[in-house]
């Protein structure tokens, strides 16, 4: 079998198949390796052209002489006149603290503490009749009373019943009596009363928000007037009276 003869294409010839090749990238691609190495053959000899050059120039001035010495003059400066240091004074010398200091003994009486007489000598002398004091008699005053706090609306620790919501509903339901007028006239309906717990957990200030009948609304007073002390509300760890709302709900069921 026959080689085949023919001329296999270059990178460059494979790249612009197709392509414009007088654009002037493939002009450029040819040419490379040629401008490359004249640029650096270029270089290189003006690199040696610069330093020959170099060797055989001599700058005017700078051609040796010869030693040189070189003298340097002082001149005297102004020196001032002597001025002698402070003087210095020794430091005074240290008293000496007294130690041990003796106490001294001395005749005079008119220091002497007074007597006081004991506990028994006192009793003994109020049991004679023999009482030397007088007793002043003070009135009580009355007593200050704080100033009544308002009733916060919220607080950072609500009032709560003994055992929660549900234990409140449930006394409602079990102490809830259903009035006999309301329940032959068919009232019914749902009171809405507000109250305040004080800082000792009772309850004051019993107000109806909304009510059904006289009848409905006294029976609900009644019922949460006689609830049992809350667990009081506190503004700051501090016990404070708080409002506290309560619906109280009355339906008649059908038998």
């Amino acid at each position: 079998m026959k080689r085949n003869d023919e001329k296999v294409p270059e990178f460059d010839e494979i790249i612009f198949e197709n392509r414009n090749k007088n654009y002037g990238a493939y002009d450029l691609r040819k040419r490379y390796k040629t401008v490359a190495s004249l640029s650096i053959l270029g270089g290189i000899s003006f690199s040696a052209l610069l330093l020959i050059a170099l060797s055989f120039t001599t700058e005017e001035g700078t051609a040796s002489a010869g030693p040189t010495s070189v003298v340097i003059v002082i001149s005297d400066p102004d020196i001032p006149d002597f001025v002698p240091p402070p003087e210095t004074k020794p430091p005074a010398e240290l008293i000496n603290a007294i130690k041990n200091l003796r106490p001294v003994v001395t005749d005079d009486t008119s220091k002497i503490t007074p007597y006081i007489p004991t506990t028994e000598e006192i009793i003994n002398t109020v049991n004679n009749g023999n009482v030397s004091d007088t007793i002043m008699f003070t009135e009580p005053t009355d007593p200050v009373l704080p100033a009544e706090t308002k009733p916060f609306i919220f607080v950072e620790e609500m009032p709560e019943f003994p055992g929660g919501t549900a234990a409140l509903l449930k006394y409602v339901g079990e102490n809830l009596r259903y009035p006999e007028d309301a329940q032959d006239n068919n009232i019914q309906g749902r009171v809405i009363l507000k109250f305040v717990v004080n800082p000792d957990g009772s309850v004051d200030r019993i107000e109806v928000l909304k009510g059904v009948d006289p009848l409905l609304d006294e029976e609900a007073i009644r019922v949460v007037s006689s609830l049992p002390r809350f667990k009081p509300g506190k503004q700051g760890g501090v016990p404070v009276p708080v409002w506290f709302s309560l619906p109280v709900t009355f339906k008649i069921e059908n038998n």
